[in-house]
C-alpha cells in the first residue's frame, strides 16, 4: 500500500476522531438546550445524552480498530489473524451503535410518541442502514478469511 495513501487515510481518521471528540462535548450541551426549549422532553436529556456519549465512544473504538487494520495493510500483513479480530470489532461496534440508535428512535416513536413521521423514518433508516453496513462488513470479513486461507495454502505450496 502506498505511503501517500496510508498517510492520507491516517489524517482523515484523525480528523474523524477529532470530530467525534467534539461531538462528545457538544451532545450533552445541545441536548440540554433542547430540554430548555422544549420542556416536554426535558426528562429525556440525561438518558439520551448518556446514550449519545456511549455511541460516540463506540465509534472511537471502531476508529482505533480501523487504524489497526490500516497499520496491518501498510506492513503487508492484512491477511494476519489480527486483522480478523479488528474486523470483528468493527462489526460489533456497528451493531452496537445501530442498536442504540434504533432504541432511541423506537422509544421516541412508540414510547414517548414524539417527533412524528421523521422520527419513524429515523428508526427505519437506522435499522436498515446499520444492518446493511454490518452485513457488508460480515461479507468483507469472509472475503478476508478466504484470502488469508488461500495465501497460507499458496505459501505452503511454494
Amino acid at each position: 500500500m502506498s505511503r501517500t495513501l496510508v498517510n492520507t487515510l491516517r489524517v482523515l481518521l484523525v480528523l474523524v476522531a477529532a470530530g467525534v471528540l467534539l461531538a462528545l462535548v457538544l451532545a450533552p450541551l445541545i441536548a440540554t438546550e433542547v430540554g430548555v426549549q422544549y420542556p416536554e422532553v426535558a426528562g429525556l436529556v440525561a438518558p439520551y445524552s448518556a446514550i449519545a456519549i456511549v455511541a460516540l465512544l463506540i465509534v472511537e473504538v471502531a476508529l482505533v480498530a480501523v487504524w489497526h487494520l490500516l497499520t496491518l495493510a501498510s506492513k503487508d500483513q492484512a491477511f494476519n489473524p489480527l486483522a480478523l479480530r479488528s474486523v470483528n470489532l468493527v462489526i460489533a461496534c456497528v451493531s452496537a451503535v445501530t442498536a442504540l440508535a434504533a432504541t432511541v428512535f423506537g422509544h421516541l416513536t412508540f414510547g414517548a410518541q414524539i417527533g412524528g413521521p421523521l422520527v419513524f423514518l429515523g428508526l427505519v433508516g437506522s435499522l436498515v442502514g446499520g444492518a446493511a453496513l454490518a452485513l457488508l462488513l460480515v461479507v468483507m470479513r469472509e472475503l478476508l478469511r478466504n484470502a488469508a486461507t488461500n495465501r497460507q495454502e499458496l505459501a505452503e505450496v511454494i
